[in-house]
């Protein structure tokens, strides 16, 4: 960010001044935290000579700064942390697993039977074990986190339907045969659209 020209320090992370050497209206540069800086035109002309509009300059940046400070400390709130390594392992098992799904869809649907279609569906079983794991984790650090914010609630209601209808029809289909025609296209038909949900649901923005 460029540098204040006749910049005046108004207190901790504020200060005042000009964007252009030559400018004409004050300027208040604000550093909120470690990852958060703005300047911002307070709209107040520039007239040093005139203790009134220094003043003026003054109380403009302080009152915006408390504003943008209390508007952070909101946003920061309502940010779910979850470490990195819980995503990027639960990413891989859920990747693995839609992956050998979708082989296994197609494979039926082209009825190749004799093309590793019994393997693919033992992979796709063994991958469900890291999966469930993965997701046990991440609903230990996720959820109570996140139900206080309500950005994202609706979208991780329906996710959360989803996975259970995928881990329960996928259980039922290892160990009951009377229905397994519709109960397994009902499940590789979710399956198919879990992945893009998920994308929604971490980058959905409205608050829902």
């Amino acid at each position: 960010m460029p540098k204040l020209y006749n910049a005046k320090k108004l207190g901790k992370g504020l200060k005042i001044g000009l964007r252009e050497l030559n400018g004409a209206e004050w300027f208040a540069d604000m550093t909120l935290d470690a990852d958060k800086r703005t300047c911002r035109k307070i709209n107040v002309p520039f007239l040093p000579e005139d203790e009134r509009n220094t003043l003026l300059a003054e109380n403009k940046a302080k009152k915006l700064f408390e504003e943008l400070l209390l508007e952070r400390f909101n946003e920061t709130n309502q940010k779910i942390n979850v470490p990195s390594w819980q995503i990027k392992f639960f990413s891989l098992s859920l990747i693995l697993l839609w992956i050998t799904g979708m082989l296994w869809l197609t494979l039926d649907f082209m009825d190749l039977n004799s093309f590793g279609q019994t393997q693919v569906l033992i992979l796709h079983g063994a991958l469900i074990i890291p999966a469930l794991v993965s997701l046990g984790v991440l609903i230990v650090s996720h959820i109570p986190e996140g139900w206080e914010p309500t950005k994202r609630r609706k979208s991780g209601y329906l996710l959360s339907f989803i996975m259970l209808f995928l881990v329960i029809s996928g259980f039922v289909l290892f160990y009951e045969d009377s229905f397994m025609n519709e109960l397994s296209y009902s499940h590789s038909l979710t399956g198919l659209f879990l992945v893009p949900l998920i994308f929604w649901h971490f980058k959905k923005k409205s608050t829902s």
